[in-house]
């Protein structure tokens, strides 16, 4: 009786070490479904560039008194999970954490040793006369497979010179966006396929996609007193966009992006602080205040949008393999 009982058991293990390559070959299958929009990372290039006009901010304030998750997707179910082997867990972790990964996508690129002022000053190191930055573009581009080069997104975001007196009295500045083109996404964005009907359920949720944007200012400067600040952080932006519509023919596209066109930026950032030096006036070298040096750097962060109940179960594999697991070490 003891024997045979130690057979069933062992029986029940070697049943369940069998699941793991069925769930694998799930995933496995499910990653294949993506958007003709997505996975567009041949031959990557991204690049920024500063447009600048010392007339763009004192236009507008000499008429001013001086006073928005890892998103993921697979192929599983519960029931699925609940069978998985402790043999396999912790690979099968490993491969989920894969399949998360090709759904999200980041990358980033800057823009350095700027002039944030058209001219040295005389008065101080936050003398505001002068401010030229008017707008910055991010693009990426990427290889098509006929070899052609192609543009994924493409940003540009200004000043916003709204209020302009905040420049002026308060030393701070804030973006707004002045044109957005997202075409195609380098993470892989999941989509309707009709060898999987269920996928046609939550039609309006594919060839979507999520980003978010950070953008980081930051200075290295010395002060009168002949202190260097090194890469120093002077604001921060975050631009979130949620269910972005890759596909030209989805009847809410335009709308989409005209209704991000102006959008204000979540963040604020302070002028560019002047270094302390001197100049020569042709007789004598005199102290004054630099031009400004900054640096824009801009990061992006791509996610497919996930179906519920896949990221119910992907974002809650590990925790659902390793409970699994305990229960099979249970069978002695």
């Amino acid at each position: 009786m003891t024997l045979r009982l130690y057979f069933n058991k062992y029986r029940q293990i070697l049943d369940l070490k069998k699941l793991v390559l069925p769930i694998l070959l799930l995933i496995g299958f499910s990653s294949c479904t993506v958007s003709r929009f997505s996975n567009k990372k041949k031959s990557e290039n991204i690049v920024m560039k500063v447009s600048e006009d010392e007339t763009f901010v004192s236009s507008v304030g000499n008429n001013q008194p001086l006073a928005r998750g890892v998103k993921s997707r697979g192929l599983i179910t519960a029931s699925m999970l609940m069978q998985a082997a402790s043999v396999g867990s912790e690979a099968l972790k490993k491969f989920i954490d894969n399949e998360k990964k090709k759904y999200t996508a980041e990358y980033s690129e800057g823009i350095y040793n700027l002039y944030f002022y058209n001219h040295l000053s005389e008065n101080n190191a936050w003398d505001p006369e002068g401010i030229q930055l008017k707008e910055f573009t991010f693009v990426r581009t990427f290889k098509t497979k006929s070899g052609k080069i192609d543009t994924a997104l493409k940003i540009t975001f200004m000043l916003d010179t709204t209020n302009a007196f905040e420049i002026y009295n308060n030393a701070v500045f804030k973006l707004k966006v002045k044109d957005i083109q997202i075409n195609y996404a380098k993470a892989k964005v999941p989509t309707k396929h009709w060898y999987m009907p269920w996928t046609y359920i939550q039609k309006k949720r594919n060839d979507k996609l999520d980003l978010d944007i950070e953008i980081d200012f930051n200075t290295t400067y010395n002060s009168e007193q002949g202190i260097i600040y090194h890469n120093i952080e002077l604001g921060k932006f975050y631009f979130l966009i949620r269910d972005a519509p890759l596909d030209k023919n989805d009847p809410d596209y335009k709308n989409y992006y005209d209704s991000l066109v102006h959008e204000c930026v979540d963040g604020y950032s302070f002028i560019v602080p002047r270094s302390f030096g001197h100049y020569y006036n042709g007789n004598e070298y005199k102290p004054c205040y630099s031009q400004g040096k900054y640096n824009i750097t801009i990061s992006v962060k791509e996610s497919g949008k996930e179906k519920y109940i896949d990221k119910l179960i992907m974002d809650n594999s590990s925790i659902a393999i390793d409970a699994i697991t305990e229960q099979v070490k249970k069978i002695k």
